[in-house]
């Protein structure tokens, strides 16, 4: 049993680290070129309704929720 949480659970205004990515190769490759890698710093914006918007690096995306509960965090 995994430890990690996934990026979905995460509040609005909480920063985690991204510790892996549970995804295809398609889903894994996009969230890459998007900044989500392991190692990197997310903050929540927004995780209520619909996407969350979490901000990595300079930038702020947008993230799926079924996309979101393959990103665990820490």
């Amino acid at each position: 049993m995994s430890m990690h949480r996934t990026l979905q659970s995460v509040v609005p205004g909480e920063t985690t680290l991204v510790v892996a990515i549970d995804a295809g190769m398609r889903a894994r490759t996009r969230l890459e070129s998007l900044g989500l890698i392991p190692g990197a710093s997310v903050e929540v914006f927004n995780n209520g309704r619909g996407p969350l918007i979490v901000s990595v690096g300079e930038g702020r995306i947008i993230v799926e929720r079924g996309i979101a509960d393959k990103v665990l965090v820490a």
